[in-house]
């Protein structure tokens, strides 16, 4: 068994459970000088990680913060299990994904395998803090009324991830979400279940995400409010404003609040964000439904190639959660959008027939050409925006 101590400058980043922590930085001059060092102890291919704090001036805060990620994720017993592990009996793996922005700082633990009780299994320990006070962050540092965002956050999972969830489940109960074990990035706040009241095939505990752009009538607006500091609230954008920032997302090749670009490697996102059931057919490509909490509706196309996925990459995106900058699933009409980004380039009706291929309701798609890429807007029969879809 050895341990390892690596610190990792402060760049704009987010980690998915791996080896390493890379530091978001806000404009904040405080924020450079706030470091973290992974501590990493390993027992074969057993091991745990988890992160400090170091370099803060204000070193009380820092010493709260280190003792308590160390304390409220059960890092000690942990370590003594790790320790006890023999080769060829069940492991454990303790990994961390970290984010920091304006000195606020989100935390999530990660443990799998031997638990303290000696049996198999997962939890997730998610905590949040101000460093500006050392305070622990809560619901109602974000949401003007609190229990009102917990409803409608509970009355969304019942109405949408509810149809997601495999029959074969033995943990499903999505009600009540648990407030208390939340973390944040830059694209929202994901909530993590007890293994006892949600959990997956994969045997990972179940965890939900909510997009920064769908919480923003809850989302506390004061200058010096959490969520602006997380620059969570979407401004107030012009009509011109708004396709500019369609135009450039499309450039980019990816859609707001999705950690995925045109391009990217099928087999690497499968291995980041867990594949739970063979991707879905479709005329032309596959779709991929990743297990993270980020994919809560959305859909990642490919090639339609039956063999493996070795050499397949990301063709496009679909997304029935989306607000596009202002053009919210749900909420805006085909003559709003197209007020905003004029006449479509294509406009294709989707019968019952042509609706259940593409796994869409009835309904009209408006298509836009940017560069070399295509953003598709959909209508349902209402005139909503049902789905959001880019792709090469």
């Amino acid at each position: 068994m050895r341990l390892k101590l690596r610190t990792i400058a402060s760049v704009t980043a987010l980690i998915l459970f791996c080896a390493f922590f890379v530091l978001n930085t806000a404009s904040a001059d405080t924020d450079s000088k706030v470091q973290i060092t992974e501590i990493s102890t390993e027992n074969g291919d057993s091991y745990v990680r988890y992160p400090q704090l170091e370099g803060y001036e204000n070193i009380d805060v820092q010493t709260a913060v280190n003792n308590a990620i160390v304390d409220e994720t059960n890092i000690t017993q942990r370590l003594i299990t790790l320790s006890t592990l023999q080769p060829g009996g069940t492991g454990l793996q303790v990994s961390y994904t970290a984010f920091q922005r304006d000195l606020l700082l989100s935390v999530t633990i990660s443990a799998k395998g031997m638990m303290e009780n000696f049996r198999s299994g997962h939890a997730y320990t998610a905590l949040a803090y101000d460093l500006h006070t050392g305070e622990r962050l809560t619901l109602a540092d974000f949401f003007s009324d609190p229990g009102a965002a917990q409803t409608w956050m509970e009355e969304q999972l019942l109405q949408t991830l509810q149809e997601e969830l495999s029959n074969y489940l033995i943990y499903a109960e999505l009600t009540p979400l648990p407030a208390e074990n939340f973390s944040f990035d830059q694209n929202g706040l994901t909530f993590y279940y007890p293994y006892q009241q949600f959990s997956l095939l994969s045997e990972y505990s179940g965890a939900v995400q909510f997009q920064y752009g769908e919480l923003q009538d809850f989302l506390i607006q004061d200058s010096d409010s959490v969520p602006v500091r997380l620059q969570a609230i979407l401004p107030q954008y012009t009509d011109a404003e708004i396709k500019e920032q369609i135009e450039t997302s499309v450039s980019q090749g990816t859609l707001p609040y999705i950690p995925v670009h045109l391009g990217d490697s099928i087999p690497d996102l499968i291995a980041a964000y867990r594949l739970p059931r063979t991707p879905d057919q479709f005329p032309g490509g596959r779709y991929f439904q990743f297990e993270d909490a980020a994919f809560r509706q959305v859909l990642i196309l490919s090639d339609a190639l039956t063999t493996g996925y070795e050499s397949s990459v990301v063709e496009g995106i679909l997304a029935t959660r989306m607000n596009l900058y202002g053009l919210e699933t749900g909420v805006t009409q085909q003559n709003r959008w197209r007020s905003v980004l004029g006449d479509p380039d294509a406009i294709v009706a989707y019968d019952s027939s042509l609706a259940a291929d593409y796994g869409l309701p009835i309904g009209t798609a408006d298509y836009y050409t940017i560069g070399n890429r295509r953003l598709m807007l959909f209508a349902d029969e209402t005139g909503n925006l049902y789905a959001v879809q880019l792709k090469k």
